[in-house]
């Protein structure tokens, strides 16, 4: 049996590489090469051969490791579904543990009723002392969201293009003069490394700012910095602006390799050619460097794994005498965790820092410590805003404390899908202090009383885009941040309810204000059933295929998902499945593709737990026009259309069952 596959996640800064796929036949060869990809933390190449593994064996521990590498990309959709499959399928509880990456994968999408049920179950039934402490965690994390500081005068907004790119954007960081230094590895699409690949490792970069805040075109440091063959990353400077830190790391594909810390003196308008800070670097890795200041003098704070700590990554001091960095000391327990802690920045007596070990809103939340002159104080989590149910982390404020930055893969609509996921790659957020705040505070009910689950998308003025979007799964409250002298309007939708919208403007306001609003959504009534018998061919209108192809589309999932239900329903159903295509083509070729399709959607119910048997799968081609559209007939798109569909139809079991009438939509 396939052991699961348990990774910790060493990278902050996910770039999203993997090996040259290699040529392999054998289910023994599939495994080694997924096992090996996984290994190496080259998650691509890992779930495209456990892939073809379980195509072969249907082992449910293959599914396992492929949602463990889909939540190691940060894929939380995706890992979501493929451990309901699993958990789904386990009669016998053989895989009573994946509830817990089940619960983990809906907390990062801010499922927070979801996977607080399943944290709740999964930690009053566990036999794991381990496991259980984790699912606490996570559940307290939840649990704490009321207490959690909105920070309602955070207004975050995406850093924009010239500074973000469709690949890893990681450690932002002020320069004196108000510039922005950052790590970039600006690639459209991940990189294969089969040798042919050109230089592709993070190199530093910097973007002027205009004094209204624009950032200018960024331009990469020169090569005595980003040293060719290593990722540059983890930048940051003293208070005098004269010294810059950074990290230089080896990467086995996804994995950090090795790191060492480096300094480099600010010599002119120039950075001199840098030196590692051999007193901190050893044969573990040490990251993310940041001077600040302990019992009057000056230190250097960062990360290491190395032994002695209290697991992971852990946060470290050295002292500054001169030039010479002293012997590391641990930040102790107030700090750290046994998970990994990360990205550490002082700022007058305050250490803000990252950490997956105290109790968060999902992944990587960033949190603060204040120092009183001998301890450390406990962790405090920043809230809302400074933290997503996504990872955030290098929060980093200016001088005058009048903004931050930060990095996270949290959604945004103007953030760029990389490899068809919106949530596998960091970039840099602006996070902007207001002094006048202004606020909407919606909430939404039922004719019951509060709601949960409603989405609310803010509009400006007559804008088709909205300005900022939130679902709450957990309650019925609404925070947003507005502009004064604005006109906006919010609509409220929530699956089973009909949209409602509410408009208002923050016209004439000069003082902090809040516009408070209550929105009652009305029920949408029941859908209306009707009764089909045996051998009547039911649409499943959803389920559509692009040109020649055989793919099961999103789109389709809908329709799939309603059919699995049916087949749940009605336990001794047996159907046929059907697919059919419109006249135009060769009438072998038609039958072939569709009999293809109608083999995909049958692959689709079976990945979802139904018994082959109970479907039969046929490709009619074009044999059963609904039409005149027969060869020779001109006709319409539309209506070719109408003839290019899947069907399913009672053959045994039942006699009649009852189904939605989706005919008067």
């Amino acid at each position: 049996m396939f052991n699961k596959i348990y990774i910790v996640l060493l990278v902050c800064f996910t770039v999203m590489l993997h090996a040259q796929p290699v040529k392999v036949s054998s289910y023994e060869t599939l495994i080694e090469t997924a096992a090996y990809a996984a290994e190496n933390y080259d998650y691509e190449t890992a779930i495209e051969y456990f892939e073809k593994a379980h195509a072969q064996s249907k082992d449910p521990n293959l599914m396992v490791a492929i949602g463990d590498m889909h939540m190691l990309k940060r894929d939380y959709p995706k890992a979501e579904k493929v451990y309901e499959r699993v958990i789904k399928r386990d009669k016998r509880d053989e895989f009573f543990d994946v509830r817990l990456d089940w619960a983990k994968a809906m907390k990062a999408q801010g499922k927070y009723k979801q996977a607080m049920d399943e944290l709740n179950s999964f930690a009053s039934t566990t036999e794991s002392d381990s496991l259980r402490a984790e699912a606490k965690k996570e559940l307290k994390g939840i649990v704490l969201i009321e207490k959690y500081a909105e920070n309602i005068e955070a207004s975050v907004s995406f850093a924009g293009e010239s500074i973000n790119s469709p690949s890893a954007e990681s450690s932002p960081a002020f320069y004196k003069d108000g510039s922005l230094y950052f790590s970039s590895m600006p690639s459209k699409e991940p990189i294969i490394l089969d040798g042919k690949e050109e230089e592709y490792h993070a190199k530093l970069y910097m973007a002027s700012r205009s004094p209204q805040g624009d950032f200018g075109t960024s331009s990469a440091l020169e090569e005595a910095i980003n040293r060719v063959d290593f990722f540059n990353t983890g930048v940051s400077f003293s208070d005098d602006g004269q010294r810059m830190y950074f990290t230089r790391e080896k990467y086995t594909n996804n994995g950090v390799k090795n790191a060492e810390i480096y300094m480099s003196l600010r010599t002119g308008d120039r950075w001199a050619a840098p030196n590692p800070i051999e007193s901190i670097n050893n044969e573990f890795r040490s990251r993310h460097p940041f001077e600040g200041e302990l019992f009057g003098n000056k230190v250097l704070f960062y990360v290491s794994d190395m032994p002695g700590g209290y697991g992971g990554y852990d946060i470290y001091y050295s002292t500054i005498k001169g030039n010479k960095y002293e012997t590391p000391v641990n930040l102790g327990k107030s700090i750290n965790t046994n998970g990994n802690e990360f990205s550490p920045a002082y700022k007058e007596g305050t250490l803000y820092f990252s950490s997956t070990g105290h109790p968060g809103l999902g992944g990587l939340d960033n949190f603060y410590s204040s120092w009183d002159g001998s301890k450390w104080s406990e962790a405090v989590n920043m809230g809302f805003n400074y933290n997503s149910s996504y990872d955030d982390l290098f929060l980093r404020f200016n001088e005058g404390g009048s903004s931050a930055v930060l990095v996270s893969n949290r959604l945004h609509k103007d953030k760029k899908k990389f490899k068809n996921t919106e949530t596998c790659c960091d970039d840099i957020y602006l996070v902007q202090i207001r002094d006048l705040v202004i606020d909407l505070k919606a909430l939404v009910n039922n004719e019951k009383g509060p709601l949960e689950g409603a989405t609310i998308e803010l509009f400006e003025g007559s804008k088709k885009t909205p300005a900022d979007s939130k679902t709450n799964f957990l309650t019925n409250d609404f925070s947003f941040l507005l502009d004064a002298d604005k006109t906006y309007t919010a609509l409220v939708t929530r699956e089973g309810y009909y949209p409602d919208s509410i408009s208002f403007n923050t016209n004439g306001i000069f003082d902090d204000y809040t516009v408070s609003k209550t929105i009652t959504l009305k029920p949408k009534p029941e859908a209306p059933k009707r009764r089909v018998s045996r051998n009547e061919p039911i649409a499943l209108k959803s389920i559509y295929f692009d040109f020649n192809d055989d793919k099961i589309l999103p789109d389709a999932e809908k329709d799939l998902a309603y059919l699995k239900t049916l087949m749940d329903q009605y336990a001794d159903m047996v159907i046929e499945l059907s697919s059919h295509t419109d006249c135009r083509g060769d009438n072998e070729f038609n039958k072939k593709l569709s009999q293809r399709r109608a083999n995909s959607t049958k692959a689709w119910l079976v990945e979802e737990g139904v018994a082959p048997a109970r479907i039969k799968s046929v490709g009619y081609g074009e044999v059963k026009l609904l039409n005149k559209c027969k060869d020779g007939v001109k006709c319409s798109e539309e209506e070719h259309q109408l003839n290019r569909r899947s069907e399913f139809k009672i053959i045994a079991g039942p006699q009649t069952i009852e189904i939605i009438d989706d005919t008067q939509n």
